[in-house]
Order: structure tokens, then sequence, then C-alpha cells
């Protein structure tokens, strides 16, 4: 199912049987889909660049590349369904802009608007992530783990040579588990962690660009 998806069919099979299946199938009906905070990308040549400070870098040397590949690939499996808010988007490789990235480290404090005009790739809107928290540990218990990150994303429009922050949205955060208590669960895998936190980041900002279902938001 994609990650999208609204009301689960398996929700629809538990219908109980009998004089009250109606009203069940009726709290079933999945709400009218909510429109995207921003809805500007289709037609658009699209590049994501994320920046985290230098010491989650040296903590996790692939972060920035791995928030971006998230946020891409579930945008663009969201494209291949044929998801209309992110029709025909062009996008920019993360390799380019990782590069650009490695090349002006001096750049990671400048506006984004300047950033995007920086770029020696041509675009017209800019994906801009910072991820100003990450952890797989609460201070709580740092035996335990419990994966939290949270970022601010601002969109870059780019046009006639000058670029105008579009959307911004602060403070996206998320919790691994979701129902992870504040000083995290033992016996969880490191690694499955951190891919997991990674990949709740990257929906967390995906759907920002797609109608979804209410509880996705």
């Amino acid at each position: 199912m994609p990650w999208w998806a609204g009301v689960s069919l398996a929700l629809l099979l538990l219908v109980p049987q009998g004089c009250a299946a109606v009203g069940a199938v009726a709290s079933a009906v999945p709400q009218p889909m909510v429109s995207p905070a921003y809805g500007g990308l289709k037609n658009q040549r699209v590049g994501i660049m994320v920046w985290t400070d230098r010491a989650t870098a040296e903590d996790h040397p692939a972060i920035q590349a791995d928030v971006a590949k998230s946020i891409y690939g579930k945008l663009q499996e969201a494209a291949d369904a044929g998801i209309g808010d992110v029709r025909n988007v062009q996008w920019v490789g993360i390799d380019e802009t990782l590069q650009f990235q490695e090349d002006h480290p001096e750049m990671e404090a400048d506006p984004a608007e300047e950033v995007a005009l920086r770029l020696p790739v041509s675009v017209t809107r800019l994906i801009y992530v910072e991820v100003t928290a990450f952890s797989l540990h609460s201070d709580e218990a740092v035996d335990l783990s419990r994966g939290s990150a949270t970022a601010n994303l601002k969109v870059i429009e780019i046009a006639g040579g000058k670029a105008t922050v579009a959307y911004q949205e602060e403070n996206i955060s998320i919790i691994y588990p979701s129902d992870s208590p504040p000083e995290g669960l033992p016996g969880l895998d490191e690694d499955h962690v951190y891919q997991e936190s990674i990949d709740a980041l990257g929906k967390a900002v995906a759907t920002l660009f797609i109608s979804h279902p209410p509880d996705e938001e």
C-alpha cells in the first residue's frame, strides 16, 4: 500500500456483520483529502537540499543525503502513482546538490534564497530542509532507543533571476517508534532506528506536497 494511502482495506474487512454493519461501514468511509500545504511542484524543475549542524553530521555522516533521498523517493513514488500534485516534476539529481554543499560548506548559514541562486544547475523550485535536531536516544536513558528529529522547511521559487520563499514550515517533528515512551525502548537495533527515523522525517516533509488523508497530517 502506498505511504500516503487512506483508510486501510483491512478496516473495511473487519466491519462486524449484522444490523450494526451499515453504521460501521459508514464510519469507515474515507474523509475528504487534505490539499497539499504547498502545491507548486508540478511541471517544475525541482532540487532538494538538506543541511544539518556539524555535530549531527559528524555523528551521522550520511544524514543529509539520506533525508534528501527519502523525500525524493516518496514524492517520486507519488508521481509514479499518478498523483497530480507532483505531475511532470523534473528532479535535479541529489548527488548534484550534495556536491555543491560539499564544495561550499560556508553557505550553510546563508539565506536559502541566496543558496538557490548559486546552484550550478537550473531549478525553478528548491525544497530546502534544515534538520535542527536528530537523535537515536533519549536524554533520559541513553541505553534505550528512541529516534527523534526536528526540521524546518522552506520552498524557494526561482524565476527571472530572483528567488523568493514561497512556503515555509517550522518544527516538523517525528518520533520513532511513534508510540515510544519518553525514555525510549530496549532491544532495538540502532541502524534500524536510524533508517526508520529518516523514513518518518521524509514522509512528514513529503506529505506537505501532496493531497493526503487527514490522519497523515
